[in-house]
């Protein structure tokens, strides 16, 4: 039988945990994790009276919120071989954990399914994975800021190892619908297109030098952190300014591999990262 461990994170949104820890609480998965992420609503102590087998896990260090490493943390807390990753504001229908149990196999990871072709942006983070796999690929990466992103990036990676994506029944999982500013309340950047813009162009650009030097599971930091750099700095030069021309972000790419001496063979490539209005129909 599968263990299930429930890594949830909690910044200012003591109000959503109210309502759904209770609901995951109820379907006794193995572990419970809630990272309090220097919650300035004190969601750990909360946690820890009401809850008190529930794992709570502090960071004390940063004022703003990284998910990606409040991920990361609640993850190293828990020992079952199988990781939820899911959000404060999701409410756990009755089920979930069952289904899991019956359904959840090795060399998978699972999201909620579409509806109609389509998935609920609000759950999008709530997803099902091995650990091994999940640490084989070094989790969530750190350097993700903001809004968005730093899922679909974990996705990419666990699908270039080989797992296939599995689905759990949509209605399993339901949002609490919000607004934006609770979302961009502890985050630098307070425009979320602009964020999500700064994240959808670095998840592209790790793809794109992974797939040019054949890595399968992450970049090493120093690489990451010289991508998203330049990523940053000619997003932030745009600055969402729909008049005037966003810049080309170019990244000079060379790999080279062992043969007979004295030669060697070089691989060069200019990989260029723009933005292009659609056509006009």
């Amino acid at each position: 039988m599968h263990q299930f461990a429930f890594v949830t994170t909690c910044k200012g949104r003591l109000h959503h945990l109210q309502q759904t820890l209770p609901l995951i609480v109820a379907q006794a998965p193995d572990e419970i994790v809630v990272v309090d992420y220097g919650c300035p609503q004190n969601s750990g102590d909360w946690v820890e009276n009401n809850f008190p087998d529930v794992k709570v896990v502090r960071v004390t260090d940063d004022p703003g919120f990284c998910l990606p490493r409040a991920r990361n943390l609640g993850a190293a807390a828990c020992q079952a071989p199988w990781i939820c990753f899911i959000d404060a504001d999701i409410r756990v229908g009755d089920g979930l954990v069952a289904w899991m149990r019956k359904h959840a196999r090795e060399r998978h990871f699972y999201r909620q399914a579409p509806v109609d072709g389509i998935r609920d942006f609000e759950a999008y983070g709530t997803v099902l994975c091995p650990r091994r796999a999940f640490r084989s690929v070094e989790g969530y990466d750190e350097l993700f800021t903001g809004w968005g992103g730093e899922d679909d990036d974990m996705y990419d990676r666990l699908s270039i190892t080989g797992l296939a994506t599995g689905h759990y029944p949509a209605e399993l999982v339901d949002p609490i619908s919000h607004d934006d500013s609770e979302r961009m309340a502890f985050h630098e950047i307070k425009q979320k297109d602009l964020q999500h813009c700064i994240n959808s162009f670095y998840r592209a650009a790790k793809l794109q030098v992974m797939g040019f030097h054949g890595i399968r599971t992450e970049l090493t930091l120093p690489v990451r952190k010289e991508l998203r750099d330049a990523v940053v700095s000619a997003v932030m030069e745009w600055g969402g300014d729909e008049d005037k021309p966003f810049p080309n972000i170019t990244f000079q790419l060379k790999s080279a591999s062992w043969m007979p001496p004295p030669y060697r063979l070089v691989s060069k490539a200019r990989l260029l990262l723009t933005m292009d209005k659609p056509e006009q129909i």
